[in-house]
């Protein structure tokens, strides 16, 4: 079993495409969108190479452990995606990364300045930042599960975070105490919101790439603007 590491990541290795950034801003891709406009998303994009200091937390855990993170505070959804997908996991890893608190300042100056355009695309970039090392850990963790031969090809990883698909936010008090990570420069606030906020927590859930496959159809799904959900079951898809 894989013990506690702190990963130092390279900012330039987060930087999302300018289309991400524009799409997270429900906008056109950039060959129709004002100049000045692509120019706010170029500048957004320096500006977290610059400025992001990512860094990451994550260590390997069992499943009776994480049974007591999971379950939290008793709020949870009933029932919640990770009560059908967690009795089919073969292996877990508990999770946290930020993109740090220069950027996260930044976005909060640009904003107080006047200066929205560049303020909104940042924030977009370090939003999309923090979503692309939850997915550098998935495949760190996959690629280390399957050089051991733990998994075979056909499994895949995917992190599953407090907040989401019934997996009520208060889990992040338990997470917290237990991955301890605040040596990446991550605390928690009263709301259960992290700080730095541009930052990602959740638990890495590998097995079959099918157990990843559902139907978004539950209550708390309605609550859900984005349905990304979508997206990321469309990589097992092409696996099978």
């Amino acid at each position: 079993m894989m013990k506690k590491e702190i990963l130092k990541i390279a900012a330039a290795d987060l930087v999302p495409t300018g289309d991400s950034i524009l799409a997270a801003q429900g906008a056109l891709p950039s060959g129709k969108m004002r100049a000045d406009i692509n120019t706010a998303v170029d500048d957004a994009r320096k500006l977290f190479v610059e400025l992001a200091e990512p860094k990451a937390i994550m260590t390997e855990i069992g499943a009776a452990e994480f049974d007591l993170i999971y379950r939290g505070t008793g709020r949870n959804s009933q029932p919640a995606l990770l009560d059908f997908i967690l009795p089919q996991a073969s292996h877990l890893a508990l999770i946290a990364a930020t993109v740090g608190q220069k950027v996260t300042q930044r976005i909060g100056e640009l904003f107080e300045s006047g200066d929205f355009l560049l303020g909104a695309m940042l924030d977009a970039a370090a939003s999309g930042g923090a979503d692309e090392a939850s997915r550098m850990l998935e495949r760190l963790f996959q690629d280390r599960l399957t050089a051991e031969k733990r998994i075979g090809p056909m499994d895949e990883v995917f992190c599953y975070s407090p907040g989401y698909c019934g997996w009520h936010i208060s889990a992040q008090r338990q997470l917290f105490a237990y991955l301890q990570p605040g040596v990446i420069g991550l605390s928690l606030r009263d709301s259960f919101l992290m700080e730095p906020v541009k930052s990602i927590s959740g638990v890495l859930v590998a097995g079959s790439a099918d157990i990843h496959q559902f139907d978004d159809t539950f209550p708390f799904c309605t609550e859900c603007r984005t349905r990304s959900c979508r997206a990321r079951m469309g990589r097992t898809q092409k696996r099978q």
